[in-house]
């Protein structure tokens, strides 16, 4: 390799940053994380999470959906909030909460990987893949419902392809409220579970 490529290599790097920063995806991923470590930090901070939940009165299922997606709808996630929903409402409420966090969080997701794509010609990264990856980067219905009930990414991938690949809305939702509902009722039943300890 002679010494031009190298210079040139080491100047795609500093373009490919201030790109990725010009990028308004960017800033609206650091700002959504940054969203969702402060939720943490604060409920982290309260001596009793559920209390602070509990003393909104009859907003607290709203306030409870809102803490939801401000942590899900980012890589950092969070499960504290699906299972203090089990902790502070019935079950089929809890369920339904965390069903509701779930949809809104995962449109509204959907919408920042459609800019992505746009931004950053995402099917175009992912076509490049090994053809072994490229085999689970795939936009149907049943393999997006099926990846998002993995554990942890699965639902942020599922929706990360869907948005990418430009899927329908109407198939992401029903992807997104069938793929949901197992961890929904796992969670609501682990605080239901915790509560009754």
């Amino acid at each position: 390799m002679t010494a031009i490529h190298v210079l040139r290599k080491r100047q795609t790097v500093p373009q490919a940053v201030a790109r990725v920063l010009r990028a308004p995806l960017f800033w609206q991923l650091a700002s959504l994380v940054l969203i969702s470590i402060a939720v943490k930090f604060w409920l982290g901070a309260q001596s009793d999470p559920g209390g602070a939940i509990r003393s909104m009165g009859i907003l607290a299922p709203l306030f409870a959906v809102a803490l939801q997606v401000a942590t899900a709808m980012t890589p950092v996630g969070c499960s504290v909030i699906p299972t203090l929903n089990g902790m502070l409402f019935p079950v089929l409420l809890a369920m339904a909460l965390n069903v509701a966090g779930g949809l809104v969080a995962g449109i509204g997701m959907y919408y920042v990987w459609r800019r992505g794509e746009r931004d950053f010609q995402i099917q175009k990264r992912l076509r490049a893949l090994p053809q072994w990856a490229r085999r689970f980067a795939r936009e149907d219905l049943s393999s997006l419902i099926v990846m998002r009930m993995l554990p942890w990414a699965g639902g942020n991938i599922s929706t990360f392809l869907a948005g990418a690949y430009h899927v329908p809305l109407r198939v992401h939702v029903v992807s997104v409220f069938v793929g949901s509902l197992p961890g929904a009722a796992i969670y609501a039943l682990l605080g239901a579970g915790i509560v009754a300890l």
